[in-house]
């Protein structure tokens, strides 16, 4: 304060200097012209607000207009005025120094708020760029905050990140930072800053982070210097970077798994390739073995074995042939019983110890779809009936016709499967603990899913009326 108000007064002094000293220069001249003159004391007028603002400004043309009455219109040295007409240039004289001088002042002022924003643009720019170079949320925050600090002209900084709940924890400071908590929060709550007189001088100001829509935490500086909209534009460009962090690491981890999915599918792939010469010589040789010895009960436990390792090499074949995306579906018009009939055609070695019962619709039910997918996807809700339900029980094959779908389902007597589990069994080699000496791969219930949503279809798991398992295949009527 004490600063201000002695700067005031030097431009005080230094507008009746400048003005004196312009007048005893004009003195100087004798033959000069009075409205040369005035021109003269106007530029001294103007130099006056330009350098020290308006008060100095407003003092300099009431100056010049008293000086120019006293040493310029007649009669000379004295404030007296004989002629009207110099009274009228007397007033215009006193409204063009005081409009000059507003104007002069205003104009240096704009100028002074156009410098700083520049400063604050290449500040924030700045800032932008340093942000960009941080990858990880950890080397970001490391040195986010004496960023800040300089891009803020401020004492103190500290950034406050959501810690899961509405609570919001200090993830990085600058030396010694002192925080409100209560403020922090009010601001993050809010969406809007809080700010107040600070005791390190400047203002200490809370900001809320948002991270796109969603608040992230909250931004303090303490003892800022520059404007709130400097800081609100540093908060809102922490925000950004935070975002493109998370961006960042979620794309990092996309890759990951994609190169993981790929990688899996080339050795499932090369695996299935690999195992498919061995087995067909095992065929060829157990074949030869029964044509010359006879088929016998060990011969027939081979060939069972193999035709279940060939299955088991099929199902990783389709694996591949979906991630790879070249198992497009081949549509066509099909009725439901046709496809029931070749699911059971396909699969039906898998039900020889089992009761089939069949409820198909009297009218014929069609949808639009590939029938081997759609056939083969059922299939396998039909081998793992088999596998999981006691032999000799009923498995029940249905087609329902519903306003807006055709719904297929295998209901079992089995054991059934927890409800925390339907989706995981969805998923590729999830086999649930109670499958334990059961043969299967936990491929073929995800091989379903994927050829159902292949065709428009969806999947779903539930429970039986006879205590078993439900597994539905629903298609939308008039499926394109």
């Amino acid at each position: 304060m004490a600063d201000r108000s002695a700067s005031r007064w030097l431009g005080y002094s230094a507008a009746l200097l400048l003005v004196s000293a312009t007048v005893g220069t004009l003195k100087l001249l004798p033959h000069l012209a009075d409205a040369t003159a005035a021109l003269i004391l106007l530029l001294a007028v103007f130099l006056s607000a330009w350098l020290w603002e308006s008060g100095p400004g407003v003092f300099a043309a009431l100056l010049a207009t008293l000086s120019f009455n006293f040493f310029f219109i007649p009669p000379l040295h004295t404030f007296t005025i004989d002629d009207p007409r110099n009274i009228v240039a007397l007033i215009v004289f006193l409204a063009s120094g005081l409009v000059i001088g507003r104007l002069s002042a205003v104009s240096r002022h704009r100028l002074r708020l156009v410098e700083a924003e520049r400063r604050d643009f290449a500040a924030l720019t700045q800032l932008s760029q340093a942000f960009l170079s941080d990858t990880t949320r950890e080397s970001l925050l490391g040195i986010a905050c004496d960023r800040l600090r300089q891009a803020l002209v401020c004492e103190e900084v500290a950034i406050l990140l959501a810690d899961g709940g509405d609570g919001l924890s200090v993830v990085a400071a600058t030396p010694r930072a002192q925080v409100e908590q209560e403020r922090a929060e009010a601001a993050y709550r809010r969406r809007s800053s809080v700010a107040s007189p600070s005791e390190l001088g400047g203002t200490d100001i809370y900001l809320p982070i948002l991270v796109g829509l969603e608040r992230a935490g909250a931004l303090v500086a303490r003892g800022l210097r520059t404007s709130e909209r400097m800081a609100e534009g540093c908060a809102m460009l922490l925000g950004l970077a935070l975002e493109r962090e998370r961006f960042v690491s979620r794309a990092r981890a996309a890759e990951e798994t994609k190169t993981s999915e790929e990688m899996k599918s080339t050795l499932l792939a090369a695996l299935a390739h690999d195992l498919k010469t061995p087995v067909a010589t095992a065929r060829a040789a157990l074949e030869n073995w029964e044509a010359v010895a006879g088929e016998s009960d060990k011969s027939r436990l081979a060939r069972e074995q193999l035709e279940a390792l060939t299955r088991r090499i099929e199902e990783l074949m389709e694996v591949v042939r979906l991630d790879s995306g070249t198992a497009l579906p081949r549509r066509e018009r099909v009725s439901c019983s046709e496809i029931v009939e070749a699911s059971i055609s396909r699969f039906g070695e898998s039900l020889g110890s089992h009761n089939l019962s069949l409820e198909l619709p009297t009218r014929e039910v069609t949808i639009e779809v590939d029938p081997m997918q759609v056939a083969e996807a059922l299939g396998h809700g039909l081998e793992n009936a088999a596998r999981y339900s006691p032999a000799g029980s009923e498995i029940q094959v249905s087609v329902e016709e519903q306003k807006d779908s055709v719904v297929l389902r295998v209901a079992d007597a089995g054991r059934g499967i927890p409800l925390p589990d339907r989706e995981r069994v969805l998923e590729r080699f999830v086999r649930l603990p109670n499958s334990a000496g059961v043969p299967g791969s936990g491929l073929g219930l995800a091989i379903a899913r994927s050829l159902v949503e292949l065709n428009g279809g969806r999947i779903r798991i539930g429970d039986s009326s006879r205590g078993g398992a439900l597994f539905e295949i629903a298609f939308p009527r008039g499926n394109p």
